[in-house]
């Protein structure tokens, strides 16, 4: 698998304009991206979220090994622990200052409704069986104030707050922290499911 690498640094003080400063979700030393922000217009277009046709994927799938942590990316709060059945599957969403975070593709989950959890705590794991298409993690972010009718369910590209930053190929560089590759198209896309009446999406 090729692609752009990308190292994610430790926090450097570094200040978005909305003040976000996001860890990367995953307790992994190198993640490859199955889908990035806006990826599959064509695909996703398919599917509405609020009856609106989505422009593109609406966040980052982060591929991961079976059983994976994943961590809050903030201080927040649980504000739901559902089930999307035939699409983002189990999920948990956080409520943060800033906005609400979506962690789907789960397997075991690790806290509880109104539960408080800190920045880099363990809130979930990835799932341990394969299905048709990659073990990963589907990570998204909404910013307060958000419209669900925008054509991307209110989420915005968490990309811009996980402290990214392009560099070298990994081999060029001298220490490494965390890299991010983007993996080649030829995997099996996640399934979405469509939206309905009774569908309720994170």
């Amino acid at each position: 698998m090729s692609a752009r690498i990308h190292r994610y640094i430790q926090f450097a003080g570094q200040t978005e304009p909305e003040g976000i400063h996001l860890t990367l979700p995953l307790a992994v030393e190198t993640v490859q991206v199955l889908q990035g922000w806006g990826d599959h217009a064509a695909y996703h277009a398919q599917f509405t979220y609020n009856g609106v046709p989505l422009k593109g994927h609406p966040g980052l799938d982060l591929l991961a090994p079976p059983g994976a942590d994943i961590q809050a990316a903030d201080h927040g709060r649980v504000i739901e622990i559902s089930n999307e059945p035939g699409g983002l599957g189990r999920y948990v969403k956080l409520d943060h200052r800033w906005g609400e975070s979506l962690y789907a593709q789960l397997g075991e989950i690790l806290v509880e409704t109104g539960q408080i959890v800190t920045r880099g705590q363990s809130i979930a794991r990835t799932e341990t069986l394969r299905r048709t298409y990659p073990i990963h993690l589907h990570f998204a972010i909404r910013i307060h104030p958000y419209n669900r009718f925008d054509g991307w369910g209110g989420f915005s590209d968490p990309t811009p707050f996980l402290y990214a930053v392009e560099v070298l190929p990994v081999s060029d560089t001298g220490e490494l922290d965390v890299t991010i590759q983007t993996a080649q198209s030829t995997a099996p896309l996640p399934p979405m499911v469509i939206e309905t009446r009774n569908l309720r999406r994170p």
